[in-house]
């Protein structure tokens, strides 16, 4: 889920420069996607710079400061993102490694066909509607709509793919990126293989060659990781922490934590929890002066 910050960066502006020039500036710390519907002006971008005129997309991802001059009456639209939130809207199948090949450069493309125009004019109006409303289910909305753009900005700006099979590096890439959104609902191997689109086999061989252990036994070590840091670093009931982590039953949750660590849950609490926070904690509000 995206948290409150997350979404206030996520940034959706109309271009409307009716009267004055207007401009755009970013220091590279967000992906920068710009659609000019009409209208024309100037892209700087360190070592570039470039005329642009409407119908056109600009592309810049994170770690290029960028600044767009343009001209009074140009119409379009702007969306700036964090590299990480960016990250978690990445598609999980077969494509993901192909879109996140295109996205990592900086794009220039002219002429958009109609149709393309109208698919990022809606997904814009949704974003920014959502970003706006902050209705029941803005995260998951949020996170969907910016997985279509990055999809949408692929199609229009790589050729078509012509291979049906997986190679292992991709394999393994979108199983960890699979584990990172859907840890806590404790998916099997068999569920993550299918996701992908291949056998368990071939899953276990390219994750088994990735990263040196087989897929059950990474999504047991990121349970692990999380646990371990809520238990330190929060003080949420071992139930609370269990039911946090995807487990319905809290006592299964302890032997899970138990046959990993060789300690119960609050062994490891009271042995790791750092000195200065176990103090903080001595100390009640009726304890101020």
């Amino acid at each position: 889920m995206l948290s409150v910050l997350e979404r206030q960066t996520i940034q959706a502006e109309r271009i409307k420069s009716a009267l004055t020039n207007t401009e755009f500036s970013t220091t590279g710390q967000r992906a920068v996607f710009v659609l000019l519907v009409s209208g024309r002006g100037e892209f700087i971008s360190q070592e570039i710079a470039r005329d642009v005129i409407g119908p056109c997309l600009i592309w810049a991802p994170t770690g290029w400061s960028t600044r767009i001059s343009l001209a009074a009456g140009t119409r379009g639209f702007l969306i700036r993102t964090p590299e990480h939130v960016l990250g978690r809207a990445l598609p999980t199948d077969l494509i993901s490694a192909h879109v996140r090949q295109v996205v990592n450069r900086r794009i220039f493309l002219s002429d958009i066909p109609k149709p393309t125009i109208h698919s990022f004019e809606n997904l814009f109006d949704k974003i920014e509607s959502e970003t706006h409303e902050m209705a029941a289910g803005v995260d998951t909305v949020l996170l969907h709509c910016l997985s279509l753009l990055l999809i949408e900005i692929w199609r229009i700006a790589a050729p078509p793919l012509h291979t049906s099979e997986p190679q292992p590096h991709h394999i393994s890439d979108n199983f960890l990126n699979l584990v990172e959104l859907h840890l806590l609902n404790h998916w099997t191997v068999k569920e993550y293989s299918s996701r992908i689109g291949v056998s368990r086999d071939r899953l276990n061989d390219a994750v088994q060659r990735a990263i040196g252990i087989p897929p059950h036994q990474h999504i047991q070590r990121r349970l692990m990781e999380e646990a371990k840091a809520l238990l330190v670093t929060t003080n949420l009931q071992v139930a609370e922490i269990g039911y946090k982590l995807g487990f319905t039953d809290a006592a299964y949750f302890t032997r899970f934590f138990r046959r990993h660590e060789k300690l119960a849950p609050k062994q490891f609490r009271q042995t790791f929890t750092p000195i200065w926070r176990s103090r903080s904690e001595e100390i009640s509000f009726s304890d101020w002066p």
